[in-house]
């Protein structure tokens, strides 16, 4: 059984915006799912609707054969524990230092942490933000809230990241770092479904690739840059 399917969705704003048209998808377990396309794609529309931040128009989505139509909140809030979302705008607490954003993600997955300051530390020194912990967040270069923004997912050991366009600010080495990482949490059973263009990540091929074009899905396409 899949993890997540979609079936013929659709999702449409008003007036008539046809955002996603009948996209039919299987996400197994462990998957390393790899969404491109150009901007105004779907890319984004996608990642929200399986997450539950928006409701399809048409079709539907299941959770290990569950549709969500189905779900109560309480389910949804329970599916949403084990997922790690990485947003376009980063949502962090920009007056918070470094720390204390990572201590929050932690706090608010109730994961229970021993030696919670070394913990936090180690990861901010695999991100190579380790020297300004303290820093505010709004004292960060947009790169490094990018990277923060990542970590702060990752930090609570979910068991599906859904990462939208998350190099868009980071330099080629720091996408090497992150690609990397994302490439060895996937090795540990971490499902990954990661929307980009970045040529850069594509050229890496870490998994499975899907293409959106005007919220269709693009088959038997090959993607060169």
């Amino acid at each position: 059984m899949s993890l997540i399917k979609l079936e013929d969705l659709t999702k449409i704003y008003p007036p008539y915006y046809k955002a996603l048209h009948k996209i039919s998808l299987e996400i197994q377990k462990n998957a390393f799912l790899l969404i491109t396309g150009p901007t105004g794609a779907g890319k984004t529309t996608l990642l929200k609707l399986i997450y539950a931040q928006e409701k399809p128009t048409e079709g539907e989505l299941y959770w290990e054969g569950v549709p969500y139509s189905e779900l109560r909140y309480k389910d949804i809030i329970g599916i949403r524990k084990n997922i790690g979302i990485v947003f376009q705008d980063h949502k962090l607490f920009s007056e918070l230092s470094l720390y204390e954003n990572l201590e929050i993600a932690l706090a608010l997955a109730r994961k229970k942490v021993k030696k919670i300051k070394f913990f936090i530390y180690e990861w901010l020194e695999r991100f190579n933000l380790a020297h300004k912990a303290k820093k505010k967040v709004k004292e960060l270069s947009g790169g490094e809230q990018q990277k923060l923004g990542i970590l702060r997912a990752i930090i609570k050991d979910p068991s599906i990241l859904i990462l939208d366009e998350p190099t868009g600010n980071l330099d080629p080495f720091s996408i090497g770092e992150v690609i990397d990482l994302l490439i060895a949490l996937h090795k540990e059973g971490k499902t990954i479904l990661l929307s980009t263009h970045d040529p850069t990540i594509i050229a890496k091929r870490p998994g499975q690739i899907i293409m959106l074009n005007r919220g269709e899905l693009v088959k038997d396409v090959d993607i060169y840059w």
